[in-house]
C-alpha cells in the first residue's frame, strides 16, 4: 500500500459543498468571488443570486436530495450560479457542454433523468425535447420573486453533489455520481496543500463539463479566493490568457499538459509576477515540459495531479522539479490509499508495475443507471490487502518507486486521453457500426507524444461513396474531441503474426491516404513557403499540400495555437486565433498574412 505524506486534521466529511461556500460568504461578503469580462460579483451577490434560484428549484421544480439538475449554459458566471443553486436546493448538478451535438446532449439528459434543466436563450433549443421543469436563466432570473436568503439545508454528506459524464465503451456516455463527502475530501485537502486564501486569484481554464473544473471552481469559492472566468471561445488564445494573468494578478491555474506546453511559449516570469503555482492534470507528458516550465518560471511551483473522476478528481499529487528523470504522479492525497496489484492480486513491490486500486474518502457512489459496471469497477474483496474495503479498479498501470512514489505507465484497456478527456475507443466504434455497410471498425490512436495526436477510424465494408455519410455520423453523434480525424475504408484489418491489430500498418495506411502523388508542392510566395514548413512540422510525417484543409489533416484548437505562435516567431505577424479557421489552406492563410503585412506597411 502507498500512503501519502499529507496531513489534514479534519476531512470535513460532515459538511456539504454549499456549507463550505456559505462559510466563505460569511467570512468575506464583500470580497470578489467571480470576475468575467470586466464585471465582478462579490461573495454576497453571488450567494444572493444562487439563493433565489435555489428556492425556485426546490419550491417550484421540486428538487430534493439526489435529484439532478442539468445545466446547459454558455455564460460562465451563470454556470456557477446554477451549480451553486442546485446544491443549495439539495440536488446534484450535471454540467453539459453547449458545444456538443444535440444528439449527445439528448442521450445524456435522457440517461440522467434530471428533475429540471437550467438553460439560457442561446442554448434553449438543446432542451427542446425535455418535458420537465425548464429554467431559462438569462430571461427568468430577473422575474424571480423568491427570497435571497440561504435555503434551509436538506441535503447531507452522503447525498449526491454532481454527476460528470465521460466516454463509455458502448457509445453511451458514463455518468459518474459523486457525493458531497467525497468531493469535500478533495477540496479540504487541496485548499490546505496549496494554501489557498482570499488573496489568491484562480484562472478557471477547464470547461465546466470537465471534471477538473469541479475542484478548480470549488477550491476557489471555499477558500475566499477570486475566480477569474475566461471567455469560453478564447481558452486556446495564448495572448488572451497571458494578458489575463498579467492584468488580473493570477496566482494559480489548472491546465492540461498539451495546452500548457503551448501557453508557455508566451509566458515569462516578469509578465506573470503574481503566479505562484501551476497544476497540470489530465494527460501523460514528458520531462521536456517540466524543464521548459522552470526555465521560464523558475520560482513558480509545478504540480502534477492524477486522479479519475471516480475518485473525486484528484487521487495523487507530485511537485515536479527540473531534475526529475521521469514524470511522476506522486503519492495519495489525504484520506486516500493506493494499492498496486499484479495480475494475481498481490501487492507489487518497489520497482514493479501493476494496476492501481484506490480506496478511501474520495470514492464516487458509482455510475448512474449502471449497477453492473459499478459492481465491476468498484469492488469490496473479502480477502487480500484491502479486504472489506471498497476500492476503485482504475485500469491504470503504474510503477512503484523505492520511496513509494508512483509513476504512470499505461492503460490496460482501449481508453485514451484526448485533450485531457477520457475517450473509450469502443464508443467511437459503436457510432460507426450503427451503419449497415460497416462490418468492422479498427481505431488507430497515434499517441499523445506527438505534436498533433490523431484518432483515425478504419472501416471494413463501406465504399468510398459511403465515407462522407459515416464522417457526418461521427460529427452528429460524438463530442468534437472524439470525432476521428479521418474515416478510411479498407478491405481488411491488418494483423500481426500474433493475431493482433497491426498498428504500424494502419499508420502507414493513414499516411498513404493523406499522401498526394506527383512532385512536391512548390510555394509561390515567401508566406506560402514559411507556412508549408510550419505545417510539415505540425503534421509530420504526413505529406502536406498547399491546398489541403488544416482541419482535415487533423488540426484542432491546440495545433492552431502552434500555428499562430510559429507565424509570429518566423514572420513577425500576429494572427488572430480565428484566422486559421478562415484561411484553412496554406494558400488562403498566406493571403491573410500578406494582407496584414501590407496593412502594416501602409500604416508605417
Amino acid at each position: 500500500m502507498v500512503q501519502g505524506d499529507f496531513q489534514v486534521a479534519d476531512a470535513g466529511n460532515s459538511w456539504t459543498i454549499q456549507q463550505f461556500f456559505e462559510e466563505s460568504v460569511r467570512n468575506s461578503p464583500d470580497g470578489i468571488a467571480l470576475e468575467y469580462e470586466g464585471d465582478s460579483l462579490s461573495y454576497a451577490e453571488l450567494n444572493h443570486r444562487a439563493n433565489k434560484l435555489a428556492h425556485h428549484l426546490r419550491d417550484v421544480c421540486g428538487v430534493r436530495p439526489d435529484d439532478t439538475v442539468a445545466i446547459l449554459v454558455r455564460h460562465p458566471p451563470s454556470v456557477i450560479v446554477a451549480a451553486l443553486a442546485t446544491l443549495k436546493a439539495g440536488g446534484a448538478y450535471v454540467p453539459l457542454d453547449p458545444d456538443n451535438p444535440p444528439a449527445v446532449t439528448h442521450r445524456i439528459v435522457e440517461h440522467v433523468g434530471p428533475r429540471a434543466m437550467v438553460v439560457e436563450s442561446s442554448t434553449a433549443v438543446g432542451a427542446a425535447f425535455f418535458s420537465g421543469e425548464l429554467f431559462v436563466i438569462d430571461v427568468m432570473s430577473r422575474l424571480l420573486g423568491t427570497p435571497d436568503s440561504d435555503p434551509v439545508p436538506i441535503s447531507g454528506p452522503a447525498d449526491l453533489a454532481y454527476v460528470i459524464y465521460t466516454s463509455g465503451t458502448t457509445g453511451m456516455p458514463k455518468g459518474i455520481a459523486v457525493e458531497h463527502r467525497s468531493i469535500v475530501n478533495t477540496i479540504t485537502w487541496r485548499n490546505s496543500y496549496y494554501g489557498f486564501t482570499s488573496d489568491d486569484v484562480t484562472l478557471a481554464i477547464p470547461r465546466p463539463s470537465f471534471d477538473s473544473s469541479v475542484e478548480d471552481i470549488l477550491c476557489a469559492l471555499t477558500s475566499g479566493a477570486k475566480l477569474l472566468l475566461p471567455r469560453p471561445d478564447r481558452i486556446t488564445d495564448r495572448q488572451y490568457l497571458v494578458d489575463l494573468m498579467t492584468c488580473r494578478d493570477v496566482t494559480h491555474f489548472l491546465i492540461t499538459p498539451g495546452l500548457y506546453r503551448r501557453l508557455l511559449v508566451g509566458m515569462e516570469a516578469a509578465s506573470v509576477k503574481a503566479l505562484r503555482s501551476v497544476t497540470v492534470a489530465g494527460e501523460w507528458f514528458t520531462t521536456d515540459l517540466v524543464r521548459e516550465h522552470y526555465a521560464r518560471l523558475p520560482d513558480v511551483a509545478l504540480l502534477n495531479e492524477y486522479g479519475p473522476s471516480e475518485n473525486s478528481v484528484c487521487s495523487t499529487v507530485h511537485r515536479l522539479t527540473p531534475t526529475d528523470p521521469t514524470v511522476l504522479i506522486g503519492k495519495p492525497i489525504d484520506h486516500t490509499h493506493a494499492y498496486v496489484l499484479d495480475a494475481s492480486g498481490n501487492v507489487v513491490q518497489p520497482g514493479g508495475c501493476g494496476e492501481l486500486h484506490l480506496t478511501g474518502a474520495g470514492l464516487a457512489r458509482g455510475y448512474v443507471g449502471d449497477a453492473a459496471l459499478t459492481a465491476e469497477r468498484f469492488v469490496t474483496p473479502s480477502s487480500g490487502p484491502f479486504a472489506g474495503r471498497r476500492a476503485y479498479k482504475s485500469g491504470d498501470i503504474v510503477r512503484v518507486h523505492e520511496d513509494g512514489v508512483l509513476e504512470f505507465v499505461e492503460r490496460r484497456d482501449q481508453q485514451v486521453k484526448v485533450r485531457g478527456r477520457r475517450v473509450e475507443l469502443g464508443s467511437v466504434a459503436e457510432v460507426l457500426e450503427r451503419d449497415s455497410t460497416v462490418e468492422h471498425v479498427a481505431l488507430h490512436w497515434n499517441g499523445a507524444d506527438t505534436v498533433t495526436p490523431r484518432l483515425v477510424a478504419f472501416v471494413v465494408g463501406p465504399t468510398a461513396q459511403d465515407i462522407e455519410r459515416l464522417s457526418a455520423a461521427t460529427r452528429d453523434n460524438l463530442p468534437e474531441y472524439m470525432v476521428p480525424s479521418a474515416v478510411i475504408p479498407i478491405d481488411a484489418v491488418p494483423l500481426t503474426r500474433h493475431g493482433k491489430v497491426d498498428t504500424a500498418a494502419l499508420a502507414a495506411r493513414y499516411e498513404e491516404f493523406l499522401g498526394r502523388p506527383g512532385a512536391a508542392p512548390e510555394p509561390s510566395t515567401h508566406a506560402e513557403a514559411v507556412l508549408l514548413d510550419i505545417w510539415q512540422q505540425i503534421f509530420a510525417p504526413l505529406a502536406v499540400g498547399l491546398d489541403e484543409d488544416f482541419f482535415d489533416l487533423g488540426g484542432d484548437s491546440l495545433s492552431v495555437m502552434d500555428l499562430v505562435a510559429e507565424v509570429e516567431k518566423r514572420m513577425g505577424v500576429q494572427l488572430d486565433n480565428s484566422d486559421p479557421y478562415l484561411g484553412r489552406t496554406i494558400q488562403s492563410l498566406a493571403r491573410i498574412i500578406e494582407n496584414l503585412q501590407n496593412t502594416e506597411t501602409e500604416i508605417s
